[in-house]
């Protein structure tokens, strides 16, 4: 497939609503290059085409709420987890109960909201893995590490909701024989941005961070 193939069955779930503690501070608002962790996000789901991209946020982070009207996300695309402290994995249900997805979405991508340092041809490999193999969980793999993020077809989306798993891990786990590792030579899949030594790590030469190390 050529870099310009567009990928208009699948929706992205962005997990944002973490509280972002380890950090002190909105990872998705940090800069990143020319603009924001958030922003460089969107900008390369809609590079690649997704159908539609959905945040899950906490409905009390209205910084995170101003930003994503800001890069020209409509409100009808968040999804609210209102009890973000139950965990990641209540925001996926969140996302699977939601009734605002488009029509004819086949796959559901699975996305960290602290993961921009994944390469968008390592994302154009795992969409283009996933609609060659329509009904397999796919998970890129770095050297011999799981990794994010996680297209799941669309069946298995919408059994999250229902699903009395404690996390993702385990709701994976139980579907082994469906899971497909892709490996990848990009070191960004494993790679979150949780502390402020992270950020100081990872931030691309050229971004004008914030300092945020105490």
């Amino acid at each position: 497939m050529s870099e310009h193939t567009r990928f208009e069955t699948f929706g992205v779930v962005l997990l944002a609503a973490g509280a972002s503690r380890r950090m002190g501070t909105c990872k998705l608002l940090l800069p990143w290059k020319k603009e924001t962790v958030l922003a460089h996000l969107l900008n390369q789901w809609r590079k690649l085409g997704a159908a539609q991209i959905s945040p899950v946020v906490d409905p009390s982070n209205q910084l995170l709420e101003a930003a994503l009207i800001e890069a020209r996300l409509s409100c009808a695309e968040w999804i609210e987890n209102p009890l973000p402290k139950r965990g990641m994995f209540s925001s996926l249900q969140e996302a699977s109960r939601c009734k605002r997805w488009r029509s004819g979405l086949t796959h559901w991508v699975i996305a960290l909201g602290d993961q921009p340092t994944i390469h968008i041809s390592t994302l154009r490999l795992l969409l283009e893995t996933a609609q060659q193999n329509p009904s397999r969980i796919c998970q890129p793999v770095f050297g011999k590490r799981a990794a994010h993020p996680i297209i799941l077809p669309a069946e298995l989306f919408l059994a999250l909701v229902e699903d009395n798993a404690p996390d993702l891990r385990t709701f994976i786990r139980k579907r082994d024989g469906l899971r497909l590792r892709i490996p990848v030579d990009d070191a960004g899949v494993t790679i979150d941005l949780d502390t402020p030594a992270d950020y100081a790590r990872w931030v691309p030469t050229g971004t004008e961070a914030i300092s945020i190390c105490r």
